[in-house]
């Protein structure tokens, strides 16, 4: 698959879902029409480019930074705002340890390298990370820091572009599969705890 089919495959089914309704299942803390704005910019900004020194930064991948960095630094507590970016560090670290696996040996490839780390960080998101809101910052944020991280001190030169198709599959996928998780445990427990209270009395 060539990259970007499975980010625009995402969005097209985001897209969906939303309109149906389904968008407490995406993201609980903010309205439809916040999620339907920043997916039409963000689709609109995906294809243009603009020159910043020797480096091409996609418009899309500034909204997705300015927009998860504004959700963080929104956070109530310091302790969550401590604990996320202890794990965005982690993150990014996961992300960068799976891209040079990959690089040095294609035999860590179990089905395909996006799919493979999307599925594990996405596991590990939604088992440390609660908020929707949170993971979404969590997740894009981390990626960004662990491809710059990647682009700048392992191939030791700044990144010629800032915002890939590549970058996009692995972010969407990575959110994607995290709320699945996370709204299908939800759910499981939700179920137990009223069958368990059905049950006693």
């Amino acid at each position: 698959m060539n990259p970007g089919y499975l980010s625009f495959l995402l969005l097209s089914i985001t897209y969906i879902l939303v309109f149906f309704g389904w968008e407490n299942q995406i993201i609980q803390e903010v309205s439809r029409k916040t999620i339907l704005v920043f997916m039409l910019v963000w689709s609109l900004f995906l294809f243009i480019d603009i020159p910043l020194f020797n480096t091409y930064v996609n418009l899309s991948y500034l909204i997705m930074l300015l927009t998860s960095t504004y959700i963080y630094l929104s956070q109530k507590t310091r302790f969550i705002s401590f604990h996320s970016l202890t794990f965005m560090i982690f993150f990014s670290t996961l992300y960068v340890l799976f891209q040079q696996l990959y690089f040095m040996d294609p035999m860590f490839i179990i089905y395909h390298p996006t799919v493979d780390a999307a599925i594990v960080l996405a596991m590990l998101t939604a088992v440390l990370v609660k908020s929707s809101l949170e993971q979404f910052a969590v997740i894009t944020i981390g990626i960004i820091l662990g491809d710059f991280i990647l682009s700048y001190f392992t191939l030791y030169h700044l990144p010629t572009q800032l915002g890939t198709f590549e970058l996009y599959d692995i972010w969407m996928l990575t959110f994607i599969i995290c709320r699945f998780i996370s709204e299908t445990v939800s759910k499981a427990y939700q179920t137990f705890k009223q069958y368990f209270i059905k049950i006693r009395s």
